[in-house]
């Protein structure tokens, strides 16, 4: 039972970074292509938009990306007891369940509806983001514990 608090804890949590990051990013690389075509932003703007789009996008993409990092991180757990580096897997893990979600949106919408991850970097930033929610998971998880923390 305190394994499942601690997963879940974890789990909130390094999903909420997971999506702050991927908002941020997200919103980052948009204004800077409107930089890229000479649009003025101020840095209020600047800010404000950050902010706004993390309230925009909290219904549909953070549950989105909880959700893939729900399965990474119990995947995760399932196979870090086989493995010296449960961190590590975590941070890939947390990378792939982003990827997943940017890739399967795409047949199924037929749309990339993160504008932030439509160029190379933006979507490496997004997975990033994963990466970084799936390693403060792991942070969080095995910190203090018994379990291996590789």
């Amino acid at each position: 039972m305190a394994n499942s608090i601690q997963f879940l804890k974890a789990w909130l949590i390094g999903s909420t970074v997971a999506f702050v990051l991927a908002s941020i990013m997200h919103t980052q690389m948009v204004l800077i292509g409107l930089l890229d075509i000479d649009v003025k932003i101020s840095v209020a703007n600047w800010l404000s938009t950050s902010f706004q789009d993390i309230w925009g996008l909290l219904p549909t993409y953070a549950p989105v990306i909880a959700f893939a990092l729900f399965i990474a991180m119990l995947v995760v757990v399932l196979f870090a007891k086989f493995i010296i580096a449960p961190k590590l897997l975590a941070f890939i893990g947390g990378a792939t369940a982003v990827l997943t979600v940017l890739i399967t949106m795409q047949p199924i919408l037929d749309v990339t509806l993160i504008a932030g991850a439509r160029e190379p970097l933006g979507f490496a930033l997004q997975c990033l983001s994963g990466a970084i929610g799936g390693l403060t998971f792991a942070k969080l998880f095995y910190k203090g514990s018994q379990r291996r923390s590789g």
